[in-house]
């Protein structure tokens, strides 16, 4: 066969499955976010914007939010400052199975292993349970993905450049901030990115770590078991989309802007 040919069909296919299993619900979701009835059924009852002001009255949805804000922020900061480090080292040992095996052991470990875990220490340790513990339980997966994103982006650099800038007579630390991290810092935004997005949607670690505070995720869980809150799920769904839509518009725009990931992501 053709390879460009093939090469259609498996787009064609790529295409259609991702149509179907993704991009499908979520345009679901927006139309009947705008159903005056609460069923999902066709034809719609009537066109409606009452679920968005319903929402709008409700200010433990804004509250979750803010939450939810605040505990990715914490989470993406403490990630990106261990975890950036800690690839370097991870490169130094790179060859070695149980350093390799003990950095991305949170990778292989469920979430509701890690989320028990971590309530038994807070535990023992007599910690009251806040969104700065959920924070620390999602930093203890968030460090092994920013320490795999930046390691990755550090095997394709040239040492030839950092080689380069130490001859010349500059320090270690000039290097660095003028040579290295320039050359990671695609890395680092890709991770913190990644981590934040992560670290807001996050149920079930948040659901184990968490005191008397809501997050998004909880706010959510707890509105769809009545099935009057529905339409309301489906109005907030839609405005978490939006606003994701338009962050990566943004950042995909400052990326072709300056030219960033041009020859790969990390």
């Amino acid at each position: 066969m053709n390879k460009d040919i093939l090469r259609l069909i498996l787009e064609l296919y790529t295409a259609i499955v991702v149509s179907f299993l993704i991009y499908l619900p979520i345009v679901l979701v927006i139309i009947f976010s705008f159903n005056e009835g609460i069923y999902f059924t066709f034809p719609l009852k009537n066109l409606t914007a009452k679920w968005y002001l319903e929402l709008f009255k409700d200010t433990s949805f804004f509250q979750a939010i803010m939450n939810s804000i605040y505990v990715a922020s914490i989470s993406t900061v403490i990630s990106i400052l261990v975890g950036t480090p800690a690839a370097f080292s991870f490169m130094s040992f790179k060859n070695n199975s149980a350093f390799v095996g003990f950095v991305f052991l949170p990778f292989i470990v469920p979430w509701l292993i890690i989320g028990v875990s971590l309530l038994v220490f807070f535990s023992l340790l007599n910690v009251q349970l806040s969104l700065l513990t959920v924070a620390i339980g999602h930093v203890v997966y968030s460090i092994p993905l920013v320490v795999l994103i930046v390691s990755t982006r550090l095997l394709t650099l040239n040492p030839n450049l950092e080689r380069a800038s130490l001859v010349l007579g500059a320090d270690r630390i000039y290097t660095f901030r003028n040579v290295t991290l320039p050359l990671i810092y695609p890395a680092i935004s890709v991770a913190g990115l990644i981590v934040f997005l992560w670290s807001f949607d996050n149920f079930i670690i948040t659901f184990f770590t968490i005191g008397t505070d809501e997050t998004f995720p909880l706010w959510m869980w707890g509105a769809i078991r009545r099935p009057a809150n529905i339409p309301i799920i489906t109005a907030a769904s839609s405005l978490i989309i939006l606003v994701g839509f338009v962050i990566v518009y943004f950042v995909e725009s400052y990326r072709i802007k300056k030219g960033l990931f041009t020859s790969s992501i990390f």
